[in-house]
């Protein structure tokens, strides 16, 4: 690997389905010593998005699985070829993220779609010339239901979160929009889709606690990793 991706998305559960889904969302990559950043990321700053190539560490299938299924099909299946879910035979990942900045021997990025700590096998740029086609067939994501939440935050929460922001968490009701705006929930987890269930997803330091009742997903609580370690003591 190049190196290990540090992302704010710190758990599966809550990682965007699709790169672009959460642009408030950072990223950082340190390419390691053994590649030569000085010389091998010479000239990478001028794009502005770049391909990452990445290994699903989390990946827990342990047989081949030649149907999937996608949460926008609600319940139903496709071939693993014709989706990007991580199960499939060589969990390899092929994300577009946004190149913010290089600096020395590390790329800034956003848009992201990759939980932190995932290998990156490779990169290279994204080339607007060849790599967009408009023309192209999106095959059965152009008739699937996005099945979108509104958001809205609690008095208490979105106080915590206007101070965390104070205190330096960038973007952080931004980026809690777009995450919960995409509806994690796994419509085959009946629990899950279960209406007002508390429901939990961390984003870089911050534990967000929040319910969904008729299309609304609802900010509760939003809890720093030290708020956790007091309560659980």
């Amino acid at each position: 690997a190049l190196g290990v991706l540090e992302s704010c998305f710190k758990e599966k559960f809550g990682t965007p389905r699709q790169p672009q889904l959460a642009p408030s969302s950072r990223a950082r990559l340190r390419v390691k010593a053994e590649f030569i950043p000085a010389q091998s990321l010479k000239g990478l700053a001028d794009f502005s998005h770049v391909w990452l190539l990445s290994y699903f560490h989390l990946n827990t299938n342990k047989i081949f699985l030649s149907t999937v299924h996608q949460p926008r099909l609600r319940g139903k299946t496709v071939g693993v070829f014709a989706s990007r879910s991580p199960h499939r035979p060589s969990p390899i990942g092929l994300s577009l993220a946004r190149l913010l900045s290089v600096e020395s021997d590390t790329l800034h990025l956003s848009e992201v779609d990759l939980v932190d700590g995932t290998p990156i096998l490779d990169l290279k740029p994204y080339i607007p010339a060849y790599d967009c086609l408009p023309q192209a067939s999106g095959g059965w994501t152009e008739s699937a239901d996005a099945r979108e939440l509104a958001v809205e935050f609690s008095p208490l929460a979105l106080g915590e979160v206007r101070r965390l922001e104070r205190a330096g968490a960038t973007l952080l009701e931004r980026l809690i929009k777009e995450v919960l705006r995409q509806d994690l929930r796994n419509p085959r987890d009946r629990s899950q889709m279960k209406e007002g269930k508390p429901l939990e997803v961390f984003v870089y330091d911050f534990d967000v606690r929040y319910e969904v009742r008729g299309g609304v997903a609802r900010v509760t609580e939003v809890l720093s990793y030290s708020k956790l370690a007091k309560q659980a003591k």
